[in-house]
């Protein structure tokens, strides 16, 4: 990755009380930039850029993958065919990220 000048501009930001769709604790991005072997800083900036991409590429929400809608019957039934059906998760991605 190359080396941006840093700016003098500098913000603050408030981390929230509790991990929301728009919003997450301070714990829960320190263990995210974690598991990806970065500090919080760069987590953050790599969290906007990604953002901001998505904001010019038109699909607008993080998340919003600007698809077609509704996968059909047959779609499903060849997923499902692929995929054994009795599978439990154990555990959730998000329950790593608020420990």
């Amino acid at each position: 990755m190359p080396t941006v000048k840093r700016s003098e501009e500098r913000m603050v930001f408030y981390f929230k009380t509790q991990d929301t769709p728009t919003s997450v604790k301070r714990k829960t991005l320190k263990n995210a930039a974690n598991l990806l072997g970065m500090d919080e800083t760069s987590f953050l900036h790599l969290a906007a850029a990604r953002l901001v991409a998505n904001v010019r590429s038109g699909t607008g929400r993080p998340g919003d993958t600007g698809d077609d809608g509704r996968i059909s019957e047959v779609q499903i039934a060849a997923i499902r065919a692929m995929e054994p059906q009795d599978f439990t998760p154990t555990r959730s991605f998000l329950d790593l990220l608020s420990k």
